[in-house]
């Protein structure tokens, strides 16, 4: 397959009243056409901003300090605010996590889908309109023609986010990101939207990025994960490995803290602490203050992320020759 997106040692800083703050330290990986990802880990871990990045939406205080950014071999570090502006909702579009703050609620449904494909498309005011009401239709739902004229507050949290779905895959984006896209849903509703994404993306044959800090929604979703924490990437795996055999202490927690259906448990695991802030990060591996396997050498030296078999990158010292891993 064909390399879409590859983001190569990513860097990303952020200025406030105590200095600037390094947020994504050094994040790099790829996806393919076609290919479905998953980004995971606690608030707070760097992915939100990664996405951010990639998008060109991180703000007047933040800045990416190295790394590069290629789409289909551009580098989008390198472009400016109007070349941006052409590539976002056109070839790039994203799903954010609260669809009611990314609507706006002065204008109709309609109008917000109508006018991004009037922008990227150059297409007529009917031919927008005709666009809009299908693509409604085509993430199912009910009376488009009724939905395309009412307000985004009249709908429900469910039904905003279709039409996100909806505005983001009107121009036909080669990569959609959503960032926890069905966190403000129900569980039903989840279900219906990640299939409802599965879907369409396949139809249009669109890659996605898909942030998450549940994995849960990732085991049927995606083909590859990266595992992240304090703004690194820990693990890098296909998704049955992954689920099969994590290599990475904090991946094992965050599977053991997830429900399963055929265990019934008085209390859930839970992962002890908190992910470090960006100005206090540990010495040594960052995640050494929470690893209930953590050893001398974890306090002092920062592992690198290494390849431990065929497509198995780990950033922990308990992969190195000779130790026991988890």
């Amino acid at each position: 397959m064909t390399t879409l997106l590859e983001v190569k040692d990513l860097q990303t800083h952020f200025k406030t009243e105590n200095g600037v703050i390094p947020s994504v330290d050094g994040v790099s990986f790829s996806i393919k056409k076609g290919e479905t990802i998953a980004v995971v880990g606690e608030s707070g871990c760097g992915k939100s901003v990664t996405s951010l990045s990639i998008m060109g939406l991180i703000g007047a205080t933040g800045s990416i300090e190295a790394g590069s950014i290629l789409f289909e071999g551009k580098d989008l570090t390198k472009l400016s605010k109007k070349e941006m502006r052409k590539l976002r909702g056109n070839e790039i579009a994203m799903i954010f996590q609260e669809p009611l703050t990314s609507l706006n609620p002065l204008f109709t449904v309609g109008n917000q889908i109508s006018e991004s494909i009037r922008l990227h498309q150059g297409a007529s005011k009917q031919e927008a309109k005709i666009k809009s009401i299908d693509m409604l239709r085509r993430v199912g739902i009910p009376r488009p023609e009724k939905v395309y004229s009412s307000h985004p507050h009249l709908l429900s949290g469910g039904m905003r986010q279709r039409v996100m779905i909806a505005m983001a895959l009107s121009c036909n984006p080669k990569l959609l990101i959503a960032d926890e896209p069905t966190t403000a849903l129900d569980v039903t509703i989840q279900a219906q939207i990640l299939e409802l994404m599965k879907g369409l993306t396949r139809d249009f044959d669109t890659s996605i990025m898909l942030i998450t800090h549940d994995l849960g929604v990732v085991a049927e979703m995606v083909d590859t994960v990266i595992v992240m924490y304090a703004g690194q990437v820990v693990e890098h795996t296909d998704v049955f490995t992954l689920f099969s055999s994590p290599k990475h202490p904090y991946t094992k927690g965050l599977l053991d803290s997830t429900p399963k259906i055929h265990e019934r448990n008085e209390e859930l695991l839970t992962i002890e602490g908190t992910v470090p802030t960006p100005a206090a990060m540990p010495k040594g591996c960052r995640f050494q203050p929470r690893c209930p396997y953590a050893m001398e050498k974890c306090m002092h030296e920062a592992p690198l992320l290494e390849e431990t078999s065929a497509g198995h990158k780990v950033r922990c010292w308990l992969n190195e020759e000779g130790e026991v891993a988890i």
